[in-house]
């Protein structure tokens, strides 16, 4: 009789072991699938993409549909892939790398190729920031986001308010130096 009840214990803790087990299995198999999925999208034109890509939910697999379509110039169906990604997984991982891409292919289309010469799209470049600081919003620590961030704000600068300008300015005016009366001043 002592025995049954540590054979009874034994067994509940098999089973929830056998449990766990097999969620981890078929967990295991829906990652390998996913995987698969990424891996065609990445080396197949659009046109050859499975069904089962095209219609996939799983944000790894979207996101890298996204990806796909940024490299191949095809920016508009980009960016509404990372914009959906971005809006219904904003917590998750993928989610803030669609952000982050969403806001990455913004600022390469504003700045175009080079980089150095003028701002091709001023509102494409303002859209970037409010993408790269609606990440570091998310999370504040991409320093990716911050780099990306400052590259943008040094492309076009965003103007400061004329009220902190005139203070200054005033302050500037209220210095006293000794020996000099204040009128004598600039």
């Amino acid at each position: 009789m002592k025995r049954l009840p540590i054979h009874l214990m034994f067994g509940a803790a098999t089973l929830c072991c056998a449990g766990v087990a097999g969620y981890y299995a078929v967990r295991l198999q829906h990652i390998g699938q996913s995987n698969r999925e990424v891996a065609a999208i990445g080396t197949q034109p659009r046109a050859q993409w499975s069904k089962s890509e095209l219609e996939s939910n799983d944000p790894a697999v979207r996101l890298a549909q996204a990806v796909a379509l940024a490299r191949a110039g095809q920016h508009a169906e980009a960016g509404k892939l990372y914009y959906d990604l971005s809006r219904a997984a904003s917590s998750s991982e993928a989610g803030r790398l669609a952000l982050y891409d969403l806001a990455n292919m913004y600022l390469r289309e504003a700045a175009g190729d080079d980089a150095q010469g003028p701002v091709r799209s001023p509102p494409m470049l303002e859209t970037a920031k409010a993408r790269y600081r609606e990440v570091l919003r998310v999370d504040a620590g991409n320093w990716d986001a911050r780099y990306n961030l400052e590259r943008a704000l040094r492309l076009a600068p965003e103007a400061q308010d004329t009220a902190d300008d005139t203070k200054d300015v005033k302050e500037q005016h209220n210095i006293n130096v000794r020996g000099a009366a204040p009128e004598e001043l600039p």
